[in-house]
């Protein structure tokens, strides 16, 4: 621990804002500046899928740490869910409409884009998601928070072996039917997937993240070995790769960017957050826990900006190096080193640090 901070989760979640870096960095290099996915070569599409592949490890890895810190909290009574609105929901509410405020000028004086009102008060409302590439985060953790303190009640109440079998059918309903579904788009097969069965109540996608999280948190995969994570993980990435390179190949469908509700990204992330929370304090430098410290409590604000950034370079700069590979590690190395300087600036002051970028 670093002052009431537990270092291992403060590795995890500056690893996951690195991830999302990257898989923005990736994903706006080679789709927006002109380049022809299927004019590059074979290493060229591999490393493309493989960079974006890294960086949707990041927010898997943020909903666990949700699920370990949220789901801990104490909910007895009445008053404790209302005081975890209070201190947790609505400063999220607020920083959610500070920063649609701020994209939608950002986008018409920088970005030189097109301004609607009812777009604009729509994403307000939480009636429609901003067309910042990250901002669809937001509406869906303001609503998993909203049945959190529940969740967390509940967790508490009963046993890991009875929540098992619904957390099976929630695995098989938000995981394994979307697959079958990008199986059969990619690979040609004439065959659609779904059911009748409605099963949202249970958290969807998003809360069996939280509760794989905590469950892994309290120590439920103790039974496997380190080397067993890492050789899991490994397949399971290889997978999706595997699946997103072919899907560039084939001529079925439309070309297959991993999503959520992959099954193999679920495996391949559990099994690094399993590794992440057996760290020992002991194993990490007292100056580089600092580091990981300070951008564990940024993260949330790096999370805002570094959109501003990409999509700026993108705009006026473009390609930097001619190499579409050297550009991603480029742009990703400017965009962190830039964010964090501009969250640093602006959380100097003690209204920006809370309602901006919601650093405690």
């Amino acid at each position: 621990m670093t002052n009431n901070r537990i270092i291992k989760l403060d590795i995890a979640r500056t690893f996951a804002i690195i991830c999302v870096v990257l898989c923005h960095c990736s994903q706006m290099v080679y789709t927006q500046q002109s380049v022809l996915i299927k004019d590059l070569g074979f290493m060229s599409r591999v490393f493309f899928m493989a960079t974006f592949t890294i960086g949707r490890l990041g927010v898997p890895i943020f909903l666990y740490l949700s699920g370990v810190l949220l789901l801990e909290k104490s909910i007895e009574k009445d008053e404790d869910i209302f005081r975890f609105y209070k201190n947790n929901l609505l400063p999220l509410l607020i920083v959610n409409e500070v920063w649609i405020v701020i994209y939608n000028v950002y986008n018409i004086f920088v970005l030189k884009g097109t301004f609607l009102v009812t777009n604009f008060i729509k994403e307000l409302l939480l009636l429609k998601n901003s067309d910042m590439l990250n901002m669809w985060y937001m509406p869906m953790i303001i609503g998993v928070y909203i049945g959190v303190p529940f969740l967390a009640k509940i967790v508490k109440s009963f046993s890991f072996k009875s929540f098992k079998p619904v957390m099976i059918v929630m695995f098989i309903f938000f995981f394994i039917v979307p697959a079958l579904n990008v199986f059969s788009s990619i690979f040609g097969i004439n065959q659609t997937f779904g059911s009748g069965m409605n099963v949202a109540y249970m958290g969807g996608t998003y809360g069996l993240y939280l509760l794989v999280g905590y469950y892994i948190y309290n120590r439920k995969c103790d039974r496997l070995k380190n080397w067993m994570l890492v050789v899991l993980s490994l397949i399971s990435f290889f997978i999706i790769l595997y699946v997103e390179v072919y899907s560039l190949y084939n001529a079925y469908g439309s070309i297959y960017y991993v999503w959520y509700d992959f099954p193999f990204l679920l495996i391949c992330t559990g099994c690094l957050f399993v590794l992440f929370t057996r760290i020992k304090d002991e194993y990490v430098n007292k100056n580089i826990s600092r580091l990981f410290t300070y951008i564990s409590r940024i993260s949330l604000g790096i999370y805002f900006v570094h959109s501003l950034i990409i999509l700026a370079e993108i705009k006026y700069i473009g390609q930097m190096t001619g190499k579409l590979s050297l550009d991603v590690f480029l742009l990703m190395a400017i965009t962190i080193i830039t964010s964090v300087f501009i969250v640093w600036i602006f959380s100097k002051n003690r209204c920006l640090r809370k309602y901006m970028f919601m650093i405690k």
